[in-house]
């Protein structure tokens, strides 16, 4: 049996591939970006109570809940796009990891129930509880990215479908892909600066030099740190994939090149305490990793799928329904945080 043997037949999509492309890659920079403070925010939060410096701990308590929500939410949109172009390789690796992927749902359910529990309880709760509790969520966090990493990169590997038939109990994990470790570590650390610079925006917003100082420094030192990280993901890759972005495929090669600067402000605006500057090109530079990892994801694949030979049924009102609703929900979605941002300020 051959790994092609295993691949699903595509789905006809509504429209041209390139517009659930544009979404994917937009909507996955808002999800990670979101993600990555929470993440980074919440083991700031652990590791400031750990150091009895409760200040930022308890103002990241109260925020804590609402990214997580905010989270949930947007990684919506970027799931049901990628399983439009690529449901053919998305669904059987979440079949063949079953077992653990059904059970991100509990987990995250604890962990926001946990995040809660941190927000609502800390007050009453003794110092060792919330260090305890804030672990806890951590390594929750932990086993859903985790999971994640590796559904994202059994979906690239037909080839180990086979093992199906070796453990067909829906147990299947990537761990033998060399890439799994240092994709996974290259989230990490970049939760690390997100959620630094996170907790220096709050530091802006309340005018507390504190804030934005320690912000900054785990924003700096985790940029950097997250650039050998990056390395090592780029030369764990399959040789004739890395090359792509080492000069053989001239936009893939102009977008990392194009990130590695925008790394560069990063860490100069770190270093400056310039708050709007580094936020803004965070952005920037998630969004040319975002694309990086669809052009990656898109090699991966090229031996079975090509993206451009997806049937196309024409069918527009779908999509223009979605980005009315988009536009709506952004709009919602401000007026609500500013209501919060408000009600946090009072």
């Amino acid at each position: 049996m051959t790994p092609e043997s295993l691949i699903p037949a595509m789905e006809v999509i509504p429209v041209a591939p390139v517009w659930p492309e544009i979404f994917l890659v937009l909507t996955f920079t808002i999800h990670i970006l979101l993600m990555n403070a929470l993440f980074g925010g919440t083991v700031i939060a652990m590791v400031r109570g750990i150091k009895g410096q409760g200040e930022i701990s308890r103002n990241l308590s109260r925020k804590l809940p609402t990214i997580l929500a905010l989270t949930i939410n947007a990684g919506v949109p970027p799931l049901l796009f990628l399983q439009t172009l690529y449901g053919n390789f998305d669904y059987p690796a979440s079949v063949l990891m079953g077992v653990y992927w059904l059970a991100i749902i509990g987990v995250l359910l604890l962990a926001y129930y946990g995040l809660y529990w941190y927000d609502f309880r800390y007050s009453s709760m003794s110092k060792g509880r919330r260090k305890a509790l804030l672990a806890l969520v951590i390594l929750m966090m932990v086993y859903i990215s985790f999971m994640f990493t590796n559904n994202m990169t059994l979906m690239l590997h037909p080839e180990h479908w086979l093992e199906y038939f070796i453990n067909p109990d829906g147990t299947m994990l990537n761990l033998g892909d060399m890439t799994v470790l240092p994709r996974y570590l290259h989230f990490f650390t970049a939760s690390m600066a997100v959620g630094g610079l996170f907790v220096a925006l709050i530091g802006k917003s309340v005018k507390d030099p504190v804030f934005i100082r320690h912000g900054m420094s785990w924003f700096v030192r985790a940029t950097i740190i997250n650039l050998a990280v990056g390395t090592w993901f780029l030369i764990s890759l399959p040789p004739q994939i890395m090359l792509k972005f080492m000069g053989e495929d001239l936009m893939s090669t102009a977008t990392l090149m194009s990130a590695l600067v925008f790394v560069g402000v990063l860490i100069y605006a770190g270093f400056k305490h310039n708050t709007k500057l580094a936020a803004a090109t965070t952005v920037l530079t998630v969004f040319l990793m975002s694309l990086t990892r669809h052009q990656l994801r898109n090699y991966y694949l090229e031996p079975y799928f090509s993206i451009d030979n997806l049937p196309v049924s024409g069918q527009w009102s779908p999509m223009i329904m979605f980005a009315g609703f988009v536009v709506v929900g952004i709009v919602a979605v401000t007026y609500m945080v500013r209501l919060w941002l408000k009600a946090e300020r009072s």
